[in-house]
């Protein structure tokens, strides 16, 4: 969970000189990092690709042949 006065106070205690650098500090946040928006772009993609994988072996093994 993202806490900004956290993050504030980290701001200040690293006595950044800078009052615009310590409004931007939020934005140096792992939870803002580009893996971190590309992993919660598709929150179900592999717990359904996985199931539709079992799904696929399963009409694979047990439906008859058909030509």
């Amino acid at each position: 969970m993202i806490d900004p006065i956290k993050i504030i106070d980290k701001a200040q205690k690293a006595d950044i000189k800078d009052p615009w650098a310590r409004r931007e500090a939020w934005r140096k946040h792992p939870a803002f990092s580009r893996m971190s928006q590309l992993r919660g772009m598709f929150p179900g993609l592999g717990i359904a690709s996985g199931l539709f994988a079992v799904y696929l072996a399963y009409e694979h093994f047990t439906q008859p042949k058909k030509h």
